[in-house]
């Protein structure tokens, strides 16, 4: 039999050669008690004497063995080697950072386990190298008369996690040393084939075979083996983990040694349903390849892996770390070792300003952060207890993480059996920051770099991950030797933060794979947009509370933030369709830790609170048509909306008071959490406030007095939503009135647009002169609301503001002009005089403008015979014939009007002939309205005969008579284009007309 060394030897740990078979073994000199002190092989390497020595214990002896006879000459004892490490190897920043990172408490003393005997045949093999042919031989030999030659009897006695070797039973009360000791520490697999019972060593290239008189009784030592072995190895393994099975081969599907895969049971699925929604961000990267974003990730299956190899190199890396940070931090280190550690460290000797600054505390008097972290990631702020129970608790001394790792499911089964492979590093996708392992806190982002199986399925791995001291690059386009750069500036880890450099994802790279440990395997699958949709339905018609609470937090987190505004839309307009099964769960939403999860769920009832009436067709071809008639449900949300306008997250607040301002006189029961909320700390909460108080509009009459208080305060966006509120209010006050007045002197232009608007809503009649003097402000937005507020208030107050109004038709601004344009429309008859001032705005260049002057136009109610005449001929000539069709519908309209109310007059031809030319016309509203007047206007309208003038001169001797001068007038036609320059030409001709008369009358006394 051979034994598996960890002597010290002459030669360093990385020189140590494989330990020497038996035959090989050149001498052995032994001591006094019988243990070997020296030891030399083939090679010449010497193996001086162990630190150590086990005694032999008295133990049951469960199966009967028989004393063999005499050994043969050539069976020579076996080596008694020890692996457990000497006192001095243990260095006192190992010992620290091993009892800084005990997580678990002292657990009470182990049952003791149940100790074997007996004879076995024994034979040492390697299992690779030149001696392949020796070990078939030996295989062969076993059972023959010449397996003499390879297996070797041997007494065997199992206990304390050890295999104690005898050449011969023990006797009596004088025992000799076990020539061999086997540490059950160091083995990696156990297999029974038959009555062979194989153990593989970790780290080493040999395993020793042993074969029982029956297959039974190997399963049985096979069995104990392991229970002594699973003690030992579980010291540095995490709690719970199955070291029998991972003991056996193939156990838990994988043929990896040391390795077992625990498929967790589906009462875990929930938690990391709730961690994949919680980790998904609705974005694409290119490394998506133009396939589509999925709307969800359903968790099917879920694996724990236990490899116990892999494990214990990642501890030895997290104690690198930790030992690094410490060195790095003497002051903290000191503070450790000092009697005051107490102070620095908590009931688990972690240091407590790290648990400060993890957990985003206020509490901590200042923020250590020794890793650069600078913000939390996704994974480390969803606070769900199952979920943490499942996971276990993270090493805040070496920055450990949890981080998804995407990719096919070939990779996700090799990397679980053995580790990462830096070698790999770019064979999938690119590699921005360098050859390294990458992570993401972002489900979608891993996902990326999944591969969907044959089952439609796809797998990801769920990582511990030491980031240590992190390297945070935000630049949109990393220098090529940013690996250089981290490895030189002595940091453990690289955060590429595309989020900060073009809005997208944070990248994890690391370049060592110890610092990775594979803990969970995910199996999962895409919804599509169409899956998800009728996911929402499906759960809508089956009253099912459970799926309810998942899927619609998360589609109103989609509704917000999908990157296609078509999905977003959907998603709102089915949402809404379901409200009645929606909207109570939103309620419960906006008790949700996640800061996230709260802010949509409240903007989600903001959206739905806005009643609509329309038709969508769904991506799986159902139709719905989104209506309400009378409340909407949204009002059951106000307690609810109220209890957020607490919230700590200043986003929660605003979304909530918007929620309140869309439901307006509904959310009465809100006004005195509006008023208090007036007092926020956020200037953008208390505007939110006094825009959702006004919404209200009378039922919010009580939060006069804190509005009129919030228009005074010092940040402008607050002043320009209390004033505006004010106007909403209508509650036209003298108070009211005063502020508002005196607000038109604001120094800020919008404090000033604000006000005008308000004014004109509560038709503040003593403010017409202030606001006519706004007409001449140096901002167009204030002179575009003062002009309109002069037309809110309308009537004879605003006579004295029509010439400021005439003026502005010819304003810059086009919204001004527009603004005039309306207004005078508005105080009508008293606006009379700028009649042929809106005609020739009928030219003006902005189609809106024109549309407003063709509609104020017949509102004036001119009297007067050519301001009238120009008014129609304008309409008829400009608006009728205008190559915009929402202006020559405002022109029909107004001479529509104009027929109704019989103020045509002697134009009624006219209007006739351009009525029947627009039945013709390419839009339907217009073709309507000709109609319409047509049918006003009678067809026996009578006509007037046109007669051309004679022009003769002085010699024919005719004479002019008044009634000659009169037909002449008739000959000018008043009835066709008459605009300025056709009046200019009216009054030359009668001027020539009159000069002619006296000339007459001078020759006729002559």
């Amino acid at each position: 039999m051979i034994s598996w060394w960890s002597a010290t030897c002459s030669c360093t740990d990385s020189q140590r050669d494989p330990p020497p078979f038996l035959e090989e073994v050149q001498s052995f000199p032994l001591g006094s008690d019988g243990t070997v002190i020296a030891v030399s092989d083939a090679d010449g390497m010497r193996i001086r004497r162990s630190s150590s020595s086990t005694q032999g214990q008295e133990g049951f002896q469960a199966a009967p063995s028989v004393q063999p006879e005499e050994l043969p000459p050539d069976d020579v004892p076996l080596l008694c080697v020890s692996l457990e490490p000497s006192p001095s190897s243990s260095r006192p920043s190992e010992i620290f950072a091993e009892n800084l990172q005990r997580e678990e408490p002292i657990e009470a003393p182990e049952d003791p386990l149940e100790e074997m005997s007996g004879w076995l045949m024994c034979y040492g093999e390697p299992s690779s190298g030149n001696r392949l042919q020796v070990t078939r031989l030996a295989k062969a030999s076993a059972g023959t008369p010449v397996a003499g030659f390879f297996w070797k009897k041997r007494y065997i006695v199992l206990k304390n996690s050890q295999l104690l070797c005898w050449a011969t039973q023990q006797q009596g009360p004088k025992k000799q040393a076990p020539s061999a000791i086997l540490i059950l520490s160091q083995l990696e697999e156990v297999a029974v084939e038959g009555k062979t019972l194989s153990l593989h060593m970790r780290n080493q290239k040999l395993a020793l075979q042993a074969r029982a008189d029956t297959e039974e009784l190997a399963n049985k030592w096979a069995a104990a083996v392991k229970s002594h072995a699973g003690r030992a190895i579980s010291k540095s393994l995490p709690p719970g983990w199955d070291v029998e099975a991972m003991l056996s081969s193939g156990v838990g599907g994988s043929a990896a040694k040391l390795v077992n895969k625990e498929l967790l049971p589906s009462t875990c699925h929930p938690a990391f349903q709730k961690l994949l929604d919680h980790c998904f961000v609705c974005k694409s990267t290119k490394d998506r390849r133009g396939n589509t974003v999925p709307l969800r990730l359903e968790i099917v299956d879920a694996v724990r892996v236990q490899n116990g190899a892999a494990w214990m190199e990642y501890s030895k890396a997290r104690t690198r770390i930790c030992e690094k940070v410490f060195e790095n931090n003497e002051w903290l280190k000191q503070g450790l070792d000092s009697e005051s550690c107490s102070s620095f460290t908590n009931s688990e000797g972690r240091p407590s300003r790290i648990d400060a600054a993890s957990q985003g505390s206020d509490s901590a008097s200042f923020q250590w952060d020794p890793f650069g972290m600078q913000t939390p990631l996704l994974t480390s702020t969803l606070d769900l207890k199952a979920l943490q129970e499942i996971l276990g608790k993270t090493d805040l001394s070496s920055n450990e993480q949890w981080l998804f790792h995407g990719t096919s499911r070939e990779a996700v089964e090799n990397i679980s059996d053995r580790e990462f492979r830096l070698d790999k590093a770019g064979s999938h996708r690119g590699t921005l920051y360098g050859k390294g392992i990458y992570f993401a806190e972002c489900a979608t982002k891993a996902d990326e770099y999944c591969v969907e199986d044959a089952d439609g399925y796809c797998w990801m791995l769920l990582c511990r991950v030491a980031l240590g001291t992190v390297m945070v690059c935000k630049e949109k386009k990393p220098s090529p030797d940013i690996l250089e750069q981290c490895i030189a500036g002595k940091y453990d880890s690289l955060i590429g933060d595309r989020w900060t450099a073009v809005g997208t994802f944070r990248e994890f790279i690391l370049f060592d794979s110890d610092q990775v440990y594979p803990a969970f395997i995910l199996r999962y699958k895409r919804w599509s947009e169409a899956a998800f949709c009728r996911c929402i339905r499906e759960t809508a018609e089956s009253e099912d509370t459970g799926m309810a609470a998942e899927v619609y937090p998360h589609a109103a987190i989609l509704a917000e933030e999908h990157p296609d505004s078509t999905v977003r839309c959907r998603l709102s307009l089915l949402m809404d369709a379901h409200s009645d099964s929606v909207v109570p769960v939103l309620c419960d939403a906006l008790k949700d830790r996640r800061r996230r999860v709260r802010l949509n769920a409240t903007k989600a009832l903001k959206n739905m609170a806005g009643q609509t009436t329309s038709v969508e067709a769904l991506p799986d071809g159902s139709r719905y048509r989104r209506h309400r008639d009378g409340v909407h449900v949204v009002v059951s949300a106000v307690p609810a909306l109220m209890s957020c306008l607490k919230d700590s997250d200043r986003f929660v607040r605003r979304a909530a008071a918007r929620a309140l301002e869309r439901l307006g006189e509904h959310a009465g029961p809100a006004v005195p959490n509006l008023i208090m909320s007036l007092r926020d700390r956020e200037e953008e909460v208390r505007a939110a406030v006094a825009t959702a108080l006004g919404q209200l509009g009378p039922a919010a009459s009580e939060a006069l007095p804190a509005l009129l208080q919030a228009s005074l305060d010092h940040e402008e966006s607050v002043r320009v939503a209390a004033l505006g509120a004010l106007g909403f209010l209508g509650l036209s006050s003298s108070a009211v009135l005063e502020v508002l007045t005196d607000a038109l002197r604001d120094p800020s232009s919008e404090v000033k647009s604000a006000v005008a608007t308000a004014l004109g809503m509560l038709s503040a009649v003593t403010a017409v002169d202030s606001l006519a003097d706004c007409l001449s402000d140096g901002q167009s937005h204030v002179r575009a609301a003062a002009a309109k507020a002069l037309g809110q208030i309308g009537g004879k107050h605003t006579a004295s503001a029509v010439p400021r109004l005439t003026q502005s038709l010819k304003d810059s601004d086009h919204v001004v002009r527009r603004s005039a344009a309306v207004s005078l429309g508005r105080i009508g008859p008293f606006a009379a005089s700028a009649a042929t001032n809106l005609a020739d705005a009928m030219r003006d260049g902005n189609t809106q403008v024109r549309e407003a002057a063709a509609t104020s136009i017949c509102r004036l109610g001119v009297s007067e015979r050519i301001p009238h005449n120009v008014c129609i001929q304008s309409l008829v000539k400009r608006g009728l014939s205008d190559a915009c069709a929402e202006v020559r519908q405002a022109a029909a309209e107004s001479l529509l009007e104009l027929a109704r109310s019989d103020q045509l007059g002697s134009h009624k031809s006219t209007v006739r002939e351009a009525m029947t030319v627009r039945l013709k016309d390419e839009n339907a509203k217009v073709r309507g309205i000709a109609s319409t007047c047509l049918g006003l206007i009678p067809e026996d309208a009578p006509k007037k005969k046109k007669h051309k003038a004679k022009k003769k001169g002085g010699e024919s001797g005719r004479e002019h008579s008044p009634c000659a001068d009169a037909e002449t007038e008739e000959d000018l036609d008043p009835e066709g284009v008459l605009e300025l320059e056709d009046i200019a030409r009216l009054v030359l001709s009668l001027t020539r007309r009159v000069r002619d008369v006296r000339h007459e009358g001078i020759l006729r006394s002559a």
